[in-house]
């Protein structure tokens, strides 16, 4: 279709079919649609929104409301019978005179015409009805005008074009079309000359038959299938469309999508043959993981895939193999590739994996040659694939850990989660390596496995690395969870829950933290104890219970091994006790006292509201704001004679934010220095132990040091439904909160063993001698062990169906944004807002686009809480 004529005659065909009402279907006119073109640009183009959206109305006034239900023009339903028609004729008979001429022209055309019509279906609410008839129920004879008399009707079967009897026209035929459809699909993934090298027999002629080999060596063959690109680019072709089917989950609101019944997805993942799931899904892991766009370790241009033939052969089976694993059936129906995913058990299957996954999360922090540091595009589906792994496979991660490659791991990881935390397309890449984090942690064996020396920070991009760090891993995986929740971005603010759950796993098995995790801990707590903080939102009592679950942890069951930790509890004693007597009665006051102030603060402001910034930045009266509680009031955390080595009321924490630095003024940047170097000068500070003093001369240099409660003032002055505490909500926690523990210590600590010396620790783990007595004096508190005797509490990972729908909308947003096909481009998607989010997503270069999609979804459903821990959606 090279010449412009051949394309003027091809669109007044497409014109034609909209503006005659039922074409004949056994017209020979039809052929035209799938041989005339000869790229996939040819359909792309040609076939326009306005003439697909012609055909899928059935009236031509204006479109039926999605109460109205109603079918699309005959010419629609021809059309889609002639397609699957063809593409059954050319994989069962031959159907060309010369048997020699090549099926795949005609095949490809069968697939792009679907491909491009089927998103104009889906988006239709008034072709409902009729979708679930036409695809999914037994199919039945179609009936068309007997061009030989106007008052007759005749009737054929849509796929072979043989008459029926009229008395036979309710009969069922076969199987739904969808279901042929698919399995002629899944027939094609493995059909020489397709997406398989051609085979010929023994007279030279090309066969016709699936082959079920896997495209490439690895898991389940030791020996590809030696593709062709041409293979490679028809494959692309064929999974594509098979996504477009999938793709009815992109019509659904990000809320029931979870709940729906997605048919191709059911069929497929319920129904598949054997040879098809085990072939599928070695084909589409083995060739993902075997994807190495930089052998000689040349990171070039990662991003730009046409620069790379295999990249989008590689999107496209990373991206449906998660479609079809992350699939929940209805009914809790079993997902067999799922299941088969979840099966696989050879340590040769599992260190292919590992080392696949590896390869490609390791390409922008290695190379000998640094032209760029773009990520590979595919870095969010090889997290989400890691993930799923992770969740559906025990086997997985039991190697994993007792391999150790768990450790490295947890460094890639920890690198795309702070190297996307303060970037708002990247939110959803942060999200999945969190929970990822969350799900390893929940291994018992996990913990233990943390405790080995930290020693190559040296060889980290700078991003990951800490300065002057020194310690275990559990100390580096801390001191990233702190820089995580001490984020200026509020984005993650809903993350805060899952990473104090990985704390709170790993707790009870860490052993020598130093003195600069251990302070990270007590600036959590510290900011996490604010009256303000736990009286601003109704939930925010829940992360105070869960920090000091795990501290807790560490005394009970590590008491004797982190004496650092130990040594940051006593000191910070008043702070405990005040929170201890966090009474009921006075919390009435303070509320009281801030309902006053709102209304004197929000009246004020009102008057001073003179331009569209002041009205945007004026307090709602109902808005309860950290800024309107002073820290001097009846409830601050500790008293106004506090020592000087315990700080103020409240704490700031490290982060990561310079933005203003030049801003800060001296009592800020005393208020950015741990607790324990308060009113010290530079000099004594560097007498301190090595880890201290170097985090404080660090801290100095970076003045723009933002507190967890700041970012708490942020979010509560933003918010649209302010929370207003009351005498029920605070009195249904706050006699519940977890200080028995660390309350228990202090009291033995006052009384008596500050005389007691400690045990004589490890060289280079100096602690002071004014802690308690010995660990066997304590009731509750275990000294060393990899094996706690004490319950351990676990936080794990529960699939719920918000979960769940912000899941699949990150999953189909990755799918939409690497869409240079423009397939769904102008359809009306319902699971994320494509139009609110334009400035940030070009589809033309769609790296990374729609991850601030999945970031509003998130925020949507309201995120992840602690009242429901999250389990493994395990096989």
């Amino acid at each position: 279709m090279g010449a412009s004529d051949s394309k003027l005659a091809f669109k007044e065909d497409i014109f034609r079919l909209a503006g005659e009402e039922a074409i004949a279907i056994d017209s020979s006119w039809w052929l035209r649609f799938i041989q005339l073109p000869e790229t996939a640009e040819d359909v792309q183009t040609l076939w326009s929104p306005n003439d697909l959206r012609d055909l899928t109305l059935n009236t031509p006034s204006e479109r039926p409301s999605s109460h109205t239900q109603t079918a699309p023009k005959k010419n629609a339903e021809t059309l889609i019978y002639r397609t699957v028609s063809r593409l059954h004729a050319l994989q069962t008979k031959r159907v060309f005179d010369d048997p020699l001429t090549p099926i795949a022209p005609e095949v490809l055309n069968c697939v792009r015409i679907l491909t491009r019509l089927l998103p104009y279906i889906y988006e239709a609410d008034y072709l409902s009805d009729w979708e679930d008839q036409f695809f999914w129920q037994p199919r039945r004879p179609v009936s068309y005008p007997d061009p030989k008399s106007d008052s007759r009707r005749i009737y054929v079967d849509g796929l072979s074009g043989a008459a029926v009897p009229e008395e036979k026209k309710n009969s069922n035929l076969g199987p739904p079309l969808g279901e042929q459809l698919i399995d002629i699909l899944t027939k094609y993934l493995f059909f020489p000359g397709i997406c398989l090298p051609a085979k010929k027999d023994a007279n030279g002629v090309p066969e016709l038959k699936p082959i079920y080999t896997v495209w490439q060596s690895g898991i389940g063959a030791q020996r590809g299938a030696a593709m062709t690109k041409d293979n490679e680019k028809n494959a692309v072709e064929v999974l594509r469309l098979l996504l477009v089917l999938a793709g009815r989950s992109l019509y659904f609101a990000p809320g029931v999508v979870a709940e729906k019944d997605i048919k191709p997805l059911t069929y497929l993942a319920t129904q598949a043959d054997r040879a098809v799931v085990l072939n599928t899904i070695c084909s589409l892991l083995n060739t993902a993981l075997k994807y190495n766009q930089n052998p000689w370790s040349f990171p070039i241009d990662l991003g730009a895939a046409t620069k790379d033939s295999k990249q989008p052969l590689v999107t496209c089976c990373l991206q449906f193999l998660l479609v079809l694993i992350t699939y929940p059936v209805p009914g809790n129906g079993a997902n067999e590739f799922r299941k088969a995913l979840g099966r696989l058990h050879r340590a040769e299957d599992f260190q292919f994996i590992v080392e696949g996954l590896r390869q490609i999360l390791m390409q922008p922090t290695t190379g000998m040659l640094r032209l760029t540091t773009t990520a590979p595009p595919i870095i969010p589906e090889t997290l989400a694939l890691f993930w799923e792994l992770l969740q559906c496979n025990k086997r997985f991660r039991s190697y994993l850990i007792d391999t150790e490659r768990a450790r490295d791991f947890i460094v890639l990881v920890l690198f795309y989660a702070i190297d996307g935390k303060d970037d708002p397309a990247k939110q959803s890449v942060v999200r999945t390596c969190v929970f990822i984090l969350q799900t390893l942690s929940v291994e018992e064996k996990f913990g233990p496995k943390l405790n080995a020396l930290f020693t190559a920070q040296d060889t980290l991009p700078s991003v990951l690395q800490i300065p002057n760090f020194h310690g275990s891993y559990a100390d580096f995986l801390i001191g990233h969870i702190h820089a995580l929740l001490t984020s200026s971005n509020r984005g993650l603010e809903s993350l805060h829950p899952a990473l104090l759950a990985v704390i709170n796993n790993i707790a009870p098995y860490v052993q020598g933290l130093q003195r600069a995790t251990s302070t990270m801990l007590m600036h959590v707590f510290v900011s996490f104890s604010q009256p303000a903080f736990l009286l601003a939102n109704e939930s925010n009592h829940l992360l105070l219970f869960s920090l000091l679950d795990a501290m807790n942890a560490i005394l009970e069951h590590q008491y004797d091994e982190n004496r650092r930790f130990v040594d940051a509890v006593v000191k910070g004693r008043k702070r405990f006790e005040a929170l201890r007597d966090f009474t009921v009665e006075g919390a009435e006051a303070e509320i009281d006292r801030m309902t006053r102030e709102r209304k004197d603060i929000g009246e004020s402001a009102a008057g001073r509201a003179t331009s569209h910034e002041s009205a945007r930045d004026a307090t709602s009266p109902r808005t309860t704001s950290l800024d309107m509680v002073p820290e001097d009031s009846a409830f601050a955390i500790g008293d106004e004679d506090d020592e000087d080595d315990e700080g103020d009321g409240e704490s700031n924490l490290p982060s990561h934010d310079t933005s203003t630095r030049a801003s800060m003024s001296n009592d800020a940047l005393e208020d950015a220095l741990p607790l324990q170097s308060r009113s010290m000068s530079e000099k004594a500070r560097g007498k301190q132990p090595v880890g201290l003093a170097n985090f404080s001369r660090s801290t100095s240099r970076n003045t723009s040091h933002t507190s967890l409660a700041s970012l708490i003032r942020l979010q509560t002055r933003q918010s649209l439904q302010p929370f207003t505490p009351d005498y029920q909500w605070l009195h249904t926690w706050s006699p519940h909160l977890p200080l028995h523990t660390i309350l228990q210590l202090l009291e033995e600590e006052e009384d008596g063993g500050r005389a007691r010396p400690s045990k004589t620790p490890a060289a280079g783990n100096a602690v002071s001698s004014t802690l308690p007595a010995a660990p066997s004096q304590h009731a509750g508190m275990r000294s060393s062990g990899t094996a706690p005797a004490l319950e351990v509490k676990v936080q794990t990972f529960r699939w719920t169906s918000a979960a769940l729908g912000w899941y699949l909308s990150l999953l189909w947003g990755r799918v939409y944004a690497a869409d240079t096909a423009r397939i769904w481009a102008g359809t009306n998607v319902r699971l994320f807002n494509v139009v609110a989010q334009q400035s940030r997503i070009s589809l033309s270069s769609p790296k990374g686009a729609v991850d601030a999609v999945g970031d509003t979804i998130a925020r949507r459903i309201g995120g992840l809480s602690l009242r429901s821990p999250l389990t493994s959606r395990e096989v």
